[in-house]
């Protein structure tokens, strides 16, 4: 009695993807699996093609649909649906998940002409609550991690046979990708990945060994050369062989049908539980970044639900930018890679436009200023919004800007997408300290005089003299010109407490960006001698195509964005090859530091520095008697 296989390839590019990357893989990899796939028709595969790369192959590469098509037609291939963001489900509304799997199957039944039975789940993240959406959608069965089904007090062997869980009265089967072949198809030869695929199906009735795994590890990860020789000798082999069997999921459930009742736990595959902490929501808490994107998304969704019916473009925006990739961080770059994350803003930034202007949103107003609690923590942040462009102020951490999204048609762009440093397991050992605060804008510092940027950029402790860069900043006026923040703290000298201080910050709204009045009085004690330093952080917009190179210019020089700065001067000036120009103006010269804000992360390849923005900072040297106060006021422009 043969044991059956599930050959299963997932193909997926994030939305935000550099054109290059997508075009190398298609050229390393995809094209060969096609190939072969066609080669080898006589046996049976499962393809899952992510909503991201279908749109994108369907405008780049429509004849390599339309023989994967073809093949689907034929019946060589089972098609997966999925979501069309390539989303991370349990992370999203209720009614996105709906619609998320709603919109895949329908440009599934476009592109390839059926109705999809089986799922594939993004990262396998999986949580019980998911059965009624897969249901509803239409759904038969999903593919999900062997470690979800033990982790519900099931076997290995148990793991080799679909089960059927059920939430609220709805049914959903499901198979378990099996981990241990994982790790060896296709990284063993042939001849031993067939003689373990044997040892784990002998003497059982029926089981149906599952592999589901990425596209790339053919031809990408792997010379091409390599991939299409083992392809070959594998598939020859399993071709000719007796005990295993290629099937087709939803045939093997039509011919065997499932093993019986189970409810699942939260879970994910064996990595992935290792790299959130065993919840993959535990990501949101971790980064900050993270979070941003995701309350993001809630706070859009609210604009899309007032304006009803309609905006269909908006809503495949929406529903783009849920993309996975960049809300997690492991094996790859995740959310460390700045033009996965400015991809996701770029997509939510439409989409909240159109919201706006389809609801009138902002009537005769020239904007709105609200106080919401924008990013779950219990406090309220301060979201000021125009049709041109957001700023949203978080009050508990030091009064700092940590959105600023350009909103016009055409420039779509969050320039405070900057990253900070975290620590990372991986960098034990690496000349490196993470952050002790986010890296965004209009913080504000009391340096000891012999800081330098290397102190400022790689954190070196006990350098800040004061404790206003934390600080909670507070409301005290507001008008249709702008909002006044303010916030006390220490000056301190050895530990001990030398004078009280005050910072005042008046953000003003321009035209075209925003400007920050800044008031540093010493209350009362003794003298403060510091470097005042007011910190700002920008996210040039990435060139995804012709990944042009991002530049700046400062004091009579024009450096790239890899390149440090230090000297006297009033202003920087940010450029892209994709976007307009952003300024930062101080009201008088005086010292700038700039420098890329790079972080350290671990990639497929090893560790990897990664630009994340461009670190500017205004310094200006002081001696302030009780009672005396230093003022600047920075200027942040987009020369539209």
């Amino acid at each position: 009695m043969p044991g059956y296989f599930v050959f299963a390839i997932h193909f997926h590019q994030p939305t935000g993807q550099l054109k290059r990357v997508s075009d190398r893989v298609f050229e390393n990899s995809y094209k060969l699996l096609l190939e072969v796939l066609k080669e080898f028709s006589d046996l049976k595969f499962t393809v899952h093609v992510s909503g991201p790369l279908l749109l994108y192959a369907s405008e780049y590469y429509p004849e390599w649909l339309n023989e994967l098509a073809k093949l689907a037609q034929y019946g060589v291939i089972e098609v997966l649906g999925g979501s069309l963001g390539e989303a991370i489900l349990p992370i999203l509304p209720g009614e996105d998940r709906d619609l998320q799997l709603r919109e895949y199957a329908r440009l599934a039944e476009k592109v390839f002409g059926l109705k999809p039975r089986g799922a594939w789940l993004p990262e396998r993240v999986w949580e019980p609550g998911l059965v009624g959406h897969f249901a509803r959608s239409g759904i038969e069965y999903v593919l999900l991690d062997d470690s979800t089904l033990q982790r519900a007090n099931k076997t290995s062997s148990d793991s080799l046979y679909p089960w059927l869980t059920e939430d609220a009265g709805s049914r959903l089967a499901a198979f378990f990708i099996d981990t241990a072949l994982r790790y060896v198809l296709p990284w063993e030869h042939p001849d031993r990945v067939i003689d373990f695929m044997k040892s784990r199906v002998r003497g059982l009735e029926n089981p149906v060994l599952v592999w589901g795994s990425d596209a790339e590890k053919f031809g990408e990860w792997r010379d091409p050369g390599w991939a299409r020789w083992w392809l070959r000798e594998f598939l020859n082999k399993l071709r000719f062989e007796r005990e295993i069997q290629t099937v087709h999921p939803s045939e093997y459930l039509k011919q065997f049908g499932v093993r019986g009742l189970v409810y699942l736990p939260p879970g994910s595959y064996d990595k992935m539980l290792e790299w959130s902490g065993g919840f993959f929501r535990n990501f949101i808490v971790k980064y900050a970044e993270v979070n941003n994107m995701h309350k993001k998304m809630l706070w859009v969704r609210r604009k899309l639900e007032r304006a009803g019916g309609g905006l269909e473009e908006a809503w495949k925006s929406y529903l783009l930018a849920q993309c996975n990739d960049a809300y997690w961080h492991g094996l790859f770059g995740g959310v460390y890679l700045a033009h996965l994350r400015q991809a996701i803003y770029e997509n939510y930034i439409k989409a909240e436009r159109a919201a706006e202007e389809a609801t009138g949103y902002f009537g005769e107003e020239a904007r709105k200023l609200l106080l919401e609690d924008f990013d779950y923590d219990g406090l309220d942040e301060l979201l000021v919004e125009s049709r041109d462009y957001n700023v949203y102020v978080d009050l508990r951490d030091g009064g700092t800007v940590f959105e600023f999204d350009v909103k016009r048609k055409g420039l779509e762009h969050n320039l405070q997408d900057t990253m900070s440093r975290y620590a990372e397991p991986y960098l034990e050992g690496a000349k490196f300290a993470p952050d002790w605060y986010r890296r965004v804008s209009a913080r504000v510092h009391l340096w000891s005089t012999d800081t330098g940027i290397d102190d400022w950029l790689w954190n070196t402790p006990f350098k800040d003299l004061g404790d206003l860069a934390l600080a909670r900043h507070y409301l005290t006026h507001m008008d249709k010109e702008g909002v006044t923040l303010r916030a006390t703290g220490g000056y301190y000298v050895f530990g001990s407490r030398v004078a009280e201080v005050e910072v005042e910050k008046r953000v003003r709204f321009l035209s075209n960006g925003y400007a920050i009045d800044y008031a540093v009085r010493n209350l009362r004690g003794g003298v403060i001698r510091a470097k005042v330093g007011y910190e700002y952080h920008l996210a040039p917009k990435i060139d995804r195509v012709g990944e042009g190179e991002l530049s700046y210019a400062v004091g009579g020089s024009r450096l790239s964005v890899r390149d440090r700065y230090v000297g006297r001067a009033s202003s920087v000036r940010v450029s892209s090859p994709v976007y307009p120009d952003v300024e930062l103006s101080a009201s008088r010269e005086l010292e700038v530091w700039a420098a890329p804000l790079s972080t350290l992360a671990r990639t497929e390849k090893g560790l990897m520095e990664m630009f994340q923005g461009l670190a500017v900072h205004f310094v200006d040297y002081v001696e302030l008697d009780p009672g005396r106060e230093v003022r600047l006021t920075v200027e942040t422009r987009v020369a539209w």
